[in-house]
């Protein structure tokens, strides 16, 4: 009851600090408290406690050095000019005849260049729903391509906070998370582009404004060395180069870039290294944001939430609940539970971070007892979880960029590559299962 009574007024305080705009460290600040209070209510000590509390933390600080690094490296993109860069030459190559399937395509790819989902909506899907009113497309249909495609390289993106977050709660490594996720999208991915290439010839863009496009070369200098910090992100993954020096590579070029082709000075770009870019209006302004400080927030709310992991697994306080999942994996498979339980989540928490957070945590000692590997556990967690967050009306990761391209609730259902993901999942899981049942009899004859 004490644990119940806990999680309800978490959740309580996650959907206020939602409400409200309030920190998220803030909620997750009051959840320790109150598994805290739980755990002293079932005969641990404090001091106990705050060790389990230090130890699950402790395991959280790798992620954060990702974060911090990946928050420098998105501020330095953007005084670099390489956010202005990718963006004029994905409005450059837009076809308006195939504009719908163009504003799927270009979002697919800026947002595994960024990994982030939000970063490129309030870009690129915002110059696109520009594009779209002012040239007749259907603004509903297009910004519906651009939710399926910023979710593409938030799911799996090397530098993808969400990805790193998810690779870290799994135990697995990041570039064969990376494959995994790319097998697994393949035929969505085709066939969502099929989708859209049919709708791209009923709703043509009957002209392009270019008014943004020479704002762009007036406000930077673009070059294609410009591109070099995202070519360097995008080539050494693939070579299998470690992750860490594949973003202090890329940082480096961006540097570079600013100072020597935007015109910072060395100190200005430190300076966007760590506060991010605020450039005070105009065009530029479209590419404020990033920076170390920018992941402060994220990185606060993932060590929080190690203490609960911690205090989860050390006091035991969700055996119970985990058994029931145990056994419902047993009766209907390890992906069909998590997807549920993560889409539930996702509604309870109105947050994509949380959600997939608490999701670990609940299926952790599950899926160890289900035989389930960590790769399977990282993938059906991106398949899950990750991938419903955006079509929870409720959840941040739907709200937001809804809101920053000016549509509502009408465009989920033109988002059709989230919701491929679980239905290509679930449709592969059973096939696996009549594969293994028919090869059973066989095996008994």
């Amino acid at each position: 009851m004490d644990l119940l009574l806990s999680f309800a007024l978490f959740t309580a305080c996650v959907v206020a600090t939602v409400l409200y705009g309030l920190p998220m460290s803030l909620a997750m600040s009051a959840g320790f408290i109150l598994f805290l209070l739980s755990g002293l209510k079932r005969g641990f000590s404090l001091r106990s406690l705050l060790g389990m509390s230090y130890r699950g933390a402790k395991s959280s600080l790798i992620v954060v050095r990702v974060l911090l690094t990946i928050g420098v490296l998105t501020g330095l993109w953007r005084s670099a000019g390489t956010f202005a860069a990718l963006f004029s030459l994905g409005l450059r190559s837009i076809t308006p005849s195939m504009f719908i399937l163009s504003a799927f395509v270009l979002s697919c790819i800026l947002s595994y260049a960024l990994g982030t989902s939000f970063g490129t909506a309030g870009t690129l899907g915002v110059a696109l729903m520009a594009l779209a009113r002012s040239g007749g497309a259907d603004p509903v249909i297009t910004a519906g391509a651009v939710m399926s495609g910023i979710h593409f390289g938030d799911r799996g993106s090397p530098s993808s906070s969400c990805l790193h977050l998810v690779t870290a709660l799994t135990g697995t490594e990041i570039y064969a998370n990376v494959k995994a996720m790319m097998k697994s999208a393949a035929i969505p991915l085709i066939v969502s582009a099929g989708l859209y290439w049919f709708l791209s010839a009923r709703n043509p863009l009957s002209s392009i404004n270019s008014d943004t496009l020479n704002e762009l070369s007036q406000a930077f200098n673009l070059n294609h060395l410009t591109l070099a910090p995202a070519v360097i992100m995008l080539l050494l993954p693939f070579l299998r180069v470690n992750i860490f020096i594949a973003f202090i590579s890329s940082i480096a070029a961006a540097f570079a870039c600013s100072v020597f082709l935007q015109g910072y000075s060395v100190s200005g770009a430190l300076s966007v290294a760590v506060w991010g870019l605020h450039s005070g209006g105009g065009v530029k302004s479209v590419f404020d944001g990033g920076g170390l400080l920018s992941m402060v927030q994220m990185c606060l709310v993932l060590i929080i939430s190690g203490t609960f992991s911690g205090i989860f697994e050390d006091t035991g306080m969700l055996n119970s609940l985990q058994e029931k999942i145990s056994g419902l994996i047993k009766r209907f498979g390890a992906y069909p539970v998590i997807l549920i339980a993560g889409t539930m989540l996702n509604a309870i928490f109105c947050n994509q971070t949380v959600g997939v957070l608490m999701t670990a945590s609940l299926f952790r000692k599950p899926y160890a007892e289900n035989a389930v590997t960590s790769g399977d556990f990282a993938l059906n967690l991106s398949n899950s979880t990750v991938i419903t967050a955006p079509l929870v009306p409720c959840c941040i990761a739907c709200s937001v960029p809804l809101s920053m391209m000016g549509e509502g609730l009408s465009v989920l259902p033109y988002a059709f590559y989230l919701y491929l993901i679980p239905i290509f999942t679930l449709a592969l899981k059973k096939c696996h299962c009549v594969m293994n049942l028919l090869n059973f009899k066989y095996n008994k004859r």
